[in-house]
């Protein structure tokens, strides 16, 4: 019998991508903001704000896992924006996840988390220090710190996966640094989902790429395997001979979001 599985965010590309890489393995319930009828025919749906506590508990009843991608996010996002979903959303849904008795819950990190840093840093080890390129970046590292409290409090096995870029082609020359397909996603959640050891883990979720932004190590000692690498799935056979981005676009590992949110001075921070 398959375990239930609630996919939050289940909208979004991400969401989107990785439901046929995963209704083979799991009982899918998909958590939406709005109906999207031709998708959902088939498949158990739970339409709302997934911070509402009502919402919450619909979703949650009768599941036995849980990948949370929903999430606000955005280049210039104001702290006030992202606190409903981001933060008392997050907390709502552990809360509700513990007293259904949930045992495994995988969160949607981000590369945003570790955004700040320069590129001449990487490739960057899971132990990296947080580095957030924008107040978005910022809940992440608050939700990792969650997903660590509610493992070591509550017994639920949680694992952060901080992805870098997830779609279905390497839309430019930064991506290509931190590109992880649909399908590689999908291995690298359920192998979340079986995890047998106790409390949090936080792993890079990337391909094995050409001159990484991030170290994947962690996400190899659970068993993952990248099949696709990011060389072969180009939008542009093109991209892979652009430079990066000028400015700040090209020098932090965040890009435009780095672009968008820094204000210092660029030759204090090089040095940094």
């Amino acid at each position: 019998m398959k375990r239930k599985l609630l996919v939050t965010g289940a909208s979004g590309i991400v969401g989107t991508g990785l439901r046929p890489h995963l209704e083979a393995f799991y009982d899918l319930r998909l958590a939406r903001r709005r109906a999207m009828p031709d998708l959902d025919a088939d498949v158990e749906t739970v339409i709302g704000d997934i911070a509402a506590p009502e919402v919450i508990a619909r979703a949650l009843k009768g599941v036995d896992a849980i990948l949370h991608l929903a999430t606000v996010h955005g280049t210039g996002i104001s702290f006030e924006e992202t606190l409903a979903v981001n933060y008392a959303g997050l907390v709502a849904l552990m809360d509700a996840a513990v007293a259904e008795g949930v045992r495994h819950v995988v969160f949607a990190s981000s590369n945003h988390g570790w955004g700040m840093w320069p590129r001449k840093a990487s490739p960057l080890p899971h132990t990296a220090p947080p580095r957030p390129d924008g107040w978005y970046g910022v809940s992440k590292i608050f939700g990792e710190a969650v997903m660590a409290f509610y493992a070591d409090t509550c017994g639920i096995r949680t694992t952060s996966l901080r992805i870098g870029n997830c779609g279905p082609a390497v839309e430019d020359e930064r991506r290509q640094h931190m590109w992880i397909s649909f399908a590689d996603l999908a291995q690298l959640i359920r192998l979340s989902l079986e995890r047998t050891d106790f409390g949090h883990r936080a792993v890079f979720a990337t391909a094995d790429c050409p001159t990484p932004f991030f170290d994947n190590a962690g996400a190899r000692a659970m068993g993952f395997a990248a099949k696709d690498r990011p060389q072969d799935n180009l939008a542009d056979p093109a991209i892979a001979t652009h430079p990066p981005a000028p400015g700040m676009e090209g020098a932090a590992i965040g890009g435009g979001y780095a672009a968008a949110n820094f204000r210092a001075n660029r030759d204090d921070w090089e040095k940094s």
